[in-house]
C-alpha cells in the first residue's frame, strides 16, 4: 500500500457507489423542495456523490487513494483513459465539502449553479456505473 493512501476490499466499491447514488438522490430531492434553506447543502450532497463515485471507481480499479475531499486529487490518480466527465473541473465542487459548509456565503448561490453541481455529480455517478461495479 502507498503511504497516506488507502485501498479497501474490492466489494467496498459497490457500497461506495450505492452511497453515492443515495447522496445524489438526496441532493435532488432537497433541491426540489421549495422552502427556505441553504442551497449549499444541496451542492454539498452533490460534491459527496461525485467524491464517493470517484472513490468507488478508484477502488474498483484497485488504485489506492487518500481520504480527502479534493476531487482533483482523486481525478489525478486515474489513468488518462479513465478520466470522468468534467475531469479536473470537478474541483469546483470542493468548496461545498469544506468552507461553504461552515460559513455564510459572501454571495448567494444561484439555482443555476446548484443545477450545474447536480449535473456534474450525476455525470460522475453514471460514469462510475459504467465500470459495471456490482451494486
Amino acid at each position: 500500500m502507498i503511504p497516506g493512501k488507502t485501498l479497501f476490499k474490492p466489494e467496498y466499491s459497490a457500497e461506495l457507489l450505492r452511497i453515492a447514488e443515495g447522496d445524489l438522490a438526496s441532493a435532488k430531492e432537497l433541491f426540489s423542495v421549495t422552502r427556505s434553506g441553504r442551497l449549499e447543502n444541496v451542492a454539498y450532497l452533490a460534491q459527496q456523490a461525485a467524491e464517493k463515485a470517484l472513490k468507488a471507481a478508484l477502488n474498483h480499479l484497485r488504485i489506492p487513494f487518500p481520504l480527502v475531499h479534493e476531487l482533483g486529487v482523486l481525478v489525478a490518480l486515474l489513468p488518462d483513459d479513465k478520466i470522468p466527465p468534467g475531469g479536473f473541473d470537478l474541483s469546483e465542487l470542493n468548496p461545498f465539502a469544506t468552507v461553504r459548509r461552515y460559513e455564510e456565503p459572501s454571495a448567494d448561490l444561484s439555482k443555476t449553479e446548484v443545477e450545474a453541481a447536480l449535473s456534474s455529480a450525476a455525470q460522475v455517478v453514471r460514469w462510475a456505473k459504467d465500470f459495471n461495479i456490482e451494486v
